[in-house]
């Protein structure tokens, strides 16, 4: 939370002060710098503006350079148009309330407390990327980016816009990675499947290593409350950013999404927003790439058809995958989720946000 002055120092402040010293009144200041008596008092008062040809003249009548002077205006209108701007921001504060700004605190991307309603506003602008919410308003509905555009015209599109705008603040230095690389992804689909069978966290970080190799920005964002979306995929600056939410802190699930949005990375144009979930048949092609990948075709008939937590271990093995991803297929297959829970791993964002 910044911390707000409770008054302005004007820079007739400072010129008062210095007439002081010189034991000098206002009428005498004026004769010395060939101006009015008026314009000296708008001047102190700080309703005038220090030009630069007066601040030269106040050079050569108090001796202090002209640059001190100027540097003393500059400080007084910037903290002036500082504290107009925080009643601008405090205004806008009813139309900020459509998005989740709970959840940014909870998470730390907003730090003001919900009393301060300027600075709730000023934080919530710089993570949207925006000078004030109608700017919001018409970039995401009318500008150039196609993605963007798709996402505000969705239910809850505030919430969403909001967790789309999390992931693109932390992978401003795009132009930064390798370009996009089709056939290196392609080349990388073994490993990453291998991985699933590791330790999560440690998998998690090598499969985000290995992604950005190839031109890929894996990024986890939490789930903001009631959007309801476990992964999205789309294109910026040439290159795909797959974003995760962790929605149901499992990891048979995270890994079967991260596959999911690879599979519209493939498969896909670089011009929507895929939203994990949607109703389309891109998501159904995606999530068949997932499956076939994670378990292929040839061996689901040997998924257990019972409550056998040993069939669904030795096929795991045999697979080189989680067991908790054999797990999610077979209770799919069978239509039956109430056993084998301890094969799975919970994953949790730490509340505590970098």
């Amino acid at each position: 939370m910044s911390a707000e002055p409770t008054y302005i120092v004007t820079t007739g402040d400072f010129i008062s002060e210095w007439m002081e010293g010189e034991g000098i009144n206002a009428a005498e200041l004026a004769r010395r710098l060939g101006v009015t008596r008026k314009h000296v008092s708008e001047l102190l008062s700080g309703k005038a503006p220090l030009s630069h040809p007066l601040s030269l003249a106040l050079e050569r009548v108090t001796g202090v350079p002209a640059r001190i002077w100027n540097q003393y205006e500059s400080g007084y209108r910037s903290d002036l148009a500082r504290g107009e701007e925080t009643e601008r921001l405090a205004a806008q504060y009813e139309q900020a309330k459509q998005f989740p700004l709970s959840y940014l605190r909870k998470w730390g991307y907003i730090k003001a407390p919900a009393r301060n309603h300027a600075d709730s506003v000023r934080e919530l602008l710089g993570i949207l990327g925006v000078a004030t919410l109608d700017a919001f308003d018409d970039t995401w509905r009318q500008g150039s980016v196609a993605y963007r555009r798709s996402a505000v015209g969705r239910d809850h599109a505030p919430a969403l816009a909001t967790w789309l705008a999390l992931a693109e603040r932390h992978h401003d230095g795009l132009d930064g990675m390798p370009p996009f690389d089709r056939r290196g992804l392609e080349l990388l689909l073994p490993s990453l499947r291998a991985l699933t069978a590791a330790e999560p966290v440690a998998a998690i970080d090598e499969a985000r290593a290995r992604l950005l190799e190839v031109g890929v920005v894996l990024c986890f964002v939490p789930a903001v409350p009631g959007l309801g979306i476990h992964g999205a995929t789309r294109w910026l600056n040439g290159r795909p950013i797959v974003q995760l939410s962790l929605l149901w802190k499992r990891d048979d699930q995270m890994w079967f999404t991260l596959f999911h949005e690879i599979g519209h990375v493939l498969l896909h144009g670089d011009k929507e927003l895929y939203v994990n979930g949607d109703a389309t048949q891109a998501e159904d092609e995606a999530n068949a790439f997932a499956s076939d990948l994670l378990i292929p075709p040839d061996v689901v008939d040997r998924l257990p058809r019972t409550r056998d937590t040993g069939a669904v271990l030795a096929l795991a093995d045999a697979l080189g995958v989680a067991p908790s991803i054999v797990l999610g297929r077979a209770q799919r297959e069978s239509k039956d989720y109430a056993w084998g829970h301890e094969l799975h791993t919970k994953l949790e964002f730490a509340l505590a946000h970098a």
